[in-house]
């Protein structure tokens, strides 16, 4: 299944790439006529679409009214309250329901969510965190024909790539964010400190390139964190294997795929993982890591805002400079780290998915519709309420008002980025900055492989407890890496890793095998 699966998807990258070079990104071979144009129109003047709101699936005045709830990253705001009474009031005439925006805190949002899962509580949209281990389980509903039923829109403007990208055994488990197809990793640095001390950061083509730059804050910026880290923000961002890729999808078992051998394997039992962790243990030691990493709970976008950081890091799109300067409420510069990469991980970058225990998943899916295609709601729910949170410049440019109370319900978290009015300090050729951004993206050479985890299921949930348990203490810098490797490598053995690798394998082989 995911032979056919992988061959189709390669088709429909191939022939999206194609239509990226030449119109705006997201849409492939379905919509190659008709949604190109849609999305560009939409991006050039979300607040001339304002008006142009999608219908409804349904005729409001035969649904009864419900109350749905969504799980997203980040916050809590303090204003996400008065929000939820906007979006209530204009869902009222799209889907008659209600939402209720659940905020979950970088604290580990996974663990929150997985307690839900098994819990069997009730809920209706979620976040994907872990998406493949818990579309395995059976945590999501099936959405094909909800799809098909409740988000025509969705799917006819949507790229097939994403689509195919969130099956499992089959079935579609979630609907990706539209945003940009590949993913890299790198640095959002604060101007000021940059222009202060004309630090060059397009030098920088390597992790140990950033060095130079930690002594200088080091010794001009005592009140400052030369490189700030907290228990879920570390340089295990930065891969020491750039020519790899993380098959499982969970960025908690040490399975990657060699891209010139094809073979899969644990990264922490390499010597090059060891010579990342000794940089860091001397960066710690010299002081340019701060002695909490491991354990401190500030958010990178708080520790730059408050001045206890000047950079953040991490996954970066298109319209990063944006996203963090909203985030961080001062003037950020990007600088990207590694190759932008589509694959099959990319894609499944940023979902939302149907809860099982759903009462409503119907209407769930009029709401996943509406912010794929309502750039009133989109709005609304990414940006807040005009003149409490942001204000508007023109028809499509606003200013984020700081401190406003709303500001962690970023773009990128769901529907489709391109409804968004554009932030003042935004380059206003965000189309063409995703054009490029698809342009110069590297295709991973197995993407459409999605790994069934079903068979090894109790190996995983014991090989990310132990994952968990040692990352922040290698990661951080705080102890010697080389004696914490080998008692972590065995611990991983001995609870399974070699089975989950060999039927990764299995799995790939037969994938490379149909291609």
């Amino acid at each position: 299944m995911a032979i056919k699966k992988g061959t189709g998807l390669m088709l429909s990258l191939v022939l999206m790439i194609g239509l990226t070079l030449s119109g705006c990104g997201g849409n492939t071979n379905n919509t190659k006529n008709a949604a190109p144009e849609a999305t560009a129109k939409s991006t050039a003047a979300p607040a001339a679409n304002a008006t142009e709101t999608a219908a409804p699936t349904e005729k409001t005045n035969e649904l009864e009214q419900v109350e749905l709830s969504l799980y997203l990253p980040g916050g809590p705001d303090k204003d996400v309250a008065s929000v939820e009474q906007e979006i209530n009031a204009y869902l009222k005439d799209k889907i008659n329901a209600t939402i209720k925006i659940n905020q979950l805190s970088w604290d580990k949002p996974a663990d929150k969510v997985n307690l839900m899962i098994q819990s069997g509580e009730v809920f209706d949209m979620v976040y994907t965190w872990n998406f493949m281990t818990n579309a395995a389980k059976g945590a999501y509903a099936p959405l094909e024909d909800l799809l098909d039923k409740y988000a025509k829109e969705t799917k006819v403007q949507i790229n097939p790539a994403y689509l195919q990208a969130a099956t499992v055994n089959g079935h579609l488990y979630a609907v990706p964010t539209e945003k940009e197809l590949g993913q890299s990793v790198g640095f959002a640095f604060d101007k000021a400190i940059v222009d202060k001390y004309g630090f060059d950061v397009n030098s920088i083509t390597k992790l140990e390139d950033i060095e130079p730059m930690l002594k200088v804050i080091k010794e001009k910026e005592p009140g400052m964190s030369p490189l700030f880290m907290n228990h879920t923000d570390s340089l295990n961002w930065f891969t020491a294997y750039p020519e790899s890729e993380d098959l499982d999808g969970s960025n908690e078992i040490p399975t990657l795929l060699d891209y010139k051998t094809m073979k899969v394997f644990n990264e922490y039992d390499t010597p090059e993982i060891l010579e990342r962790l000794k940089l860091i243990r001397k960066w710690y030691e010299a002081g340019y890591i701060n002695k909490n990493g491991a354990t401190d709970k500030t958010e990178l976008k708080d520790a730059v805002k408050s001045g206890k950081a000047w950079f953040v890091y991490g996954n970066m799109n298109p319209t990063s400079t944006n996203d963090w300067t909203r985030l961080a409420e001062k003037p950020m510069i990007i600088k990207t780290l590694l190759p932008v990469q589509v694959g099959t991980k990319s894609l499944q970058g940023s979902m939302l998915a149907i809860s099982r225990t759903s009462k409503n998943p119907e209407r769930a899916m009029m709401f996943i519709n509406l912010i794929h295609t309502d750039p009133v709601l989109y709005n609304l729910l990414t940006f807040g309420i005009e003149g409490k949170h942001y204000k508007k410049l023109d028809a499509n440019t606003v200013e984020f008002i700081p401190d406003s109370g709303y500001n962690s319900v970023s773009s990128w978290m769901i529907g489709n980025v391109l409804l968004n009015y554009l932030n003042k300090d935004e380059d206003p050729r965000r189309v063409q900055l995703y054009k490029d951004w698809n342009a110069n993206s590297k295709t991973s050479p197995v993407i459409g492989f999605v790994f069934d985890s079903t068979k090894v299921q109790s190996q995983i949930g014991a090989l990310i407890n132990i994952t968990k348990q040692y990352k922040n203490t290698l990661y951080s810098g705080e102890k010697d890496p080389e004696p914490i490797l080998k008692e972590m490598n065995s611990k991983l053995k001995a609870a399974g890793l070699d089975a989950v690798i060999t039927e990764i394998q299995t799995q790939m082989d037969a994938f490379l095998a149909a291609k």
